[in-house]
């Protein structure tokens, strides 16, 4: 086992054994036997952006977070969208890693229409599939224990680790260093959200977003350049040099001129005084 791995089921163990039984043995032999485990995704899903269904293909994806709700409980309390959106988004933001997201719902029966009608209000913009069947579950030997069911996959669906990182900042950290890279996983961002999911648009559509820029480096910067990933995004900013711990607005204009399906797009924002940019990404699908 590497040092990494070695690492990863120590972190994830001294949060895991906790939520669960408190029993770190038992808790330690369930995560080894998921490590490496390949999880079957059923073709069968129906995937949707909130009330649309989309054609949603994962396969080509460098990393896939699963997360599986089951319908004991409360089911729309334990989606806890709003801290999975901002969760994704800062996956989402790395151009270099394709990320994939998939959240599988299986709700009670009078809930059904309720986690719809949430990811509407919510204006969730990201795959869900309400798997009624609960065919996720039956297609995968995963324990009852719900801290189990949320997991990073890498490109083969083999589990690299467990845990739900939109609860917990220690998992986050777990999954982004498998993701980013141990060197790339710390490094400081003045954009406390620098990725945003627009959900779905038409083809030729125009949308701005806007994005906060805090100085938090105790000295001034000066914006050197920013460089779009294409012609179809471009970016204004409110001031070319932002004093320290002041803010300055990014307006992030994107045409959806791309085939129909999966679009990502970013900006860069190169600083004098820092080695280096920032990314800013606008992620989402585009209808023909």
């Amino acid at each position: 086992m590497t040092k990494l791995n070695t690492t990863i089921i120590i972190t994830l163990l001294s949060v895991i054994a906790v939520s669960c039984s408190g029993n770190y043995e038992k808790e330690k032999a369930a995560l080894s036997s998921l490590f490496g485990m390949e999880i079957i995704i059923p073709d069968s899903l129906v995937c949707l952006i909130q009330k649309t269904e989309i054609d949603y293909d994962m396969r080509d994806a460098d990393f896939k977070i699963i997360t599986y709700i089951d319908s004991a409980d409360c089911t729309t309390c334990r989606m806890k969208l709003p801290e999975w959106d901002k969760t994704i988004n800062s996956f989402i933001s790395n151009e270099n890693v394709d990320v994939a997201f998939l959240m599988i719902v299986t709700p009670r029966k009078h809930d059904n229409d309720d986690v719809r009608d949430i990811l509407r209000r919510l204006f969730f913009n990201h795959p869900v599939a309400i798997d009624s069947e609960g065919i996720f579950i039956k297609s995968n030997n995963l324990p009852k224990e719900t801290a189990y069911h949320t997991m990073l996959l890498d490109s083969e669906n083999r589990i690299v680790a467990v845990g739900n990182p939109a609860s917990n900042p220690k998992i986050r950290n777990v999954y982004s260093r498998i993701i980013n890279g141990e060197e790339n996983a710390n490094i400081p961002h003045l954009c406390e959200r620098p990725a945003d999911a627009f959900g779905i648009i038409g083809k030729g559509d125009t949308i701005v977003r806007h994005f906060s820029l805090h100085n938090n480096t105790g000295y001034a910067l000066s914006i050197q350049e920013i460089v779009p990933s294409c012609s179809c995004i471009s970016a204004v900013i409110s001031s070319d040099v932002i004093s320290p711990d002041n803010t300055a607005t990014v307006s992030v204009t994107l045409v959806a001129d791309s085939v129909p399906g999966y679009m990502r797009r970013h900006i860069d924002i190169f600083y004098e005084e820092k080695e280096n940019p920032e990314r800013i990404t606008l992620h989402g699908y585009i209808n023909s």
